[in-house]
């Protein structure tokens, strides 16, 4: 399991689907230009950008990184998160793309995945993720990426193959149920193969030596 210092960073019918929306569907089309809520999309995309120091650091970097540093990430974290639930309770969804814009509503994924403070909030976000991909409102590789981290954080198999980690200076993936089917899983929710994105991935994780964990592919995908 990822450790706590780390920034962030299920099979045939589904038992372990947290959400329950299907692998098929849910790929928005539409586009989206001027977001009704500037307001709340300048407020998420502030934060991760202000973040984005941290969050987007190779995870060997992070784990060399002083206390001071790590604890001041861990309020941050904590502070981003509160501003998400105050968002999600005032909209009583899931931020979308036609209040926040695409831009918007990735930021709020970007915080979404680094709630693993708060598990039951971020399974509570999951629920609302999935109901905003089947009005258009997201789109299915973003439900996706949290789907496989709620799974991860809870100790079971992903299903897309989006969460990886550095074990002995090695890029390893999180344990994926059926990996045989795994390409397909991907290419139904719209993610990349997942060979087009290791060579990026060990660019910017792997050290020469060392261990540390990593977020997830979002960051490269």
């Amino acid at each position: 399991m990822p450790r706590e210092a780390d920034h962030p960073l299920h099979t045939a019918e589904q038992p372990d689907r947290l959400s329950g929306l299907g692998t098929g569907g849910g790929v928005v089309t539409a586009e989206f230009r001027t977001p009704a809520r500037p307001d709340l999309a300048q407020d998420l995309i502030g934060r991760v950008e202000a973040a984005g120091a941290t969050w987007r650091a190779a995870g060997h970097e992070r784990e060399a990184a002083p206390q001071d540093v790590l604890h001041a990430a861990r309020h941050s974290i904590a502070a981003d998160a509160q501003a998400l639930r105050r968002i999600a309770a005032q909209l009583c969804s899931w931020p979308g793309r036609t209040l926040i814009g695409a831009e918007g509503s990735q930021a709020a994924l970007t915080i979404a995945l680094h709630c693993d403070h708060d598990p039951a909030f971020q399974v509570t976000l999951l629920r609302m993720l999935a109901e905003a991909v089947r009005r258009g409102e997201a789109t299915s590789a973003q439900w996706a990426h949290l789907h496989d981290r709620c799974l991860v954080r809870s100790g079971r198999a992903q299903q897309f193959g989006t969460q990886y980690w550095l074990r002995e200076g090695r890029l390893e993936m999180y344990p994926v149920a059926d990996p045989e089917s795994l390409g397909k899983r991907r290419a139904d929710v719209s993610l990349p193969p997942r060979g087009d994105l290791i060579a990026l991935l060990e660019r910017r994780h792997v050290p020469h030596n060392g261990t540390g964990d990593v977020t997830n592919e979002r960051s490269v995908a």
